[in-house]
């Protein structure tokens, strides 16, 4: 049976004139169709406050996968909002860091992407650049491309000694950008595994090497660069898949 690869969502609010306000649960087609494509079962995992659902949800998988989406509250490290704070979403912050916390418990392999990433840090205890251009200690380069999403935009640098260079096969990459926050002070038991050329962080991972996190977006690069797909390739079929058979 396909390992199968739980997927937090994200509230949707929109205004009609028939509904008023209303709020959907949505999770990115190209997301479920890189799990699918790799060899997964896409779990999507609705945003539930009671912890004993989340942990029959997280019981379910063989792996968790934390998609890009809103900034990340500044509560939640400690800071008050900078003035470039976008929206965020508290309610989803709590929801995916409990989902992450029930995963390090269980050593379950876990993939964050974009905000994925920056919430992996933070339930881990580290701190965000809450607007690169405004906080940032150094000139930046540009980390919100303005046009095709399916396009590397800038090189990343991988860490030779990394599990993302074993898995990506080089130590020059490069990528498409869309985030204006990044990981600044690290969280526990996590190093860096890829930079910028402005030294911002682009991927982290786990000491034990359950836990990747990436900047970039993979899933709208797996039909034109093979070592994207090798990410999604790498996290089912070897990391999932050795955590469904030592379940």
């Amino acid at each position: 049976m396909a390992p199968i690869i739980g997927i937090s969502g994200a509230y949707l609010v929109f205004t009609s004139e028939l509904f008023h306000s209303s709020e959907s649960y949505r999770i990115n087609k190209s997301y479920l169709e890189a799990v699918k494509e790799n060899g997964g079962l896409p779990l999507p995992i609705p945003i539930l406050e009671d912890p004993e659902h989340l942990k029959t949800y997280i019981d379910m998988c063989d792996a968790l996968l934390i998609p890009g989406g809103a900034d990340v509250d500044p509560m939640y490290f400690d800071e008050d909002p900078h003035q470039k704070l976008g929206v965020v979403q508290p309610d989803m912050d709590k929801y995916e860091i409990a989902l992450l916390n029930l995963a390090f418990e269980r050593k379950m392999p876990v993939l964050g992407i974009c905000r994925g990433e920056q919430v992996i840090n933070v339930a881990k205890g580290g701190t965000l650049y809450q607007d690169i251009s405004a906080t940032y200690e150094k000139e930046s380069i540009l980390h919100q491309q303005r046009y095709r999403t399916n396009i590397a935009l800038h090189k990343i640098k991988v860490e030779k000694n990394s599990l993302l260079y074993e898995i990506l096969g080089s130590e020059d990459v490069r990528t498409n950008t869309m985030h204006h926050q990044s990981v600044k002070a690290l969280g526990k038991d996590l190093v860096v595994s890829a930079v910028a050329p402005d030294g911002i962080i682009e991927a982290i991972e786990s000491t034990d090497k359950t836990v990747i996190g990436v900047q970039w977006h993979p899933e709208l690069l797996i039909h034109t660069q093979s070592e994207m797909n090798n990410l999604f390739k790498h996290f089912i079929q070897k990391m999932a898949m050795d955590y469904k058979k030592s379940k």
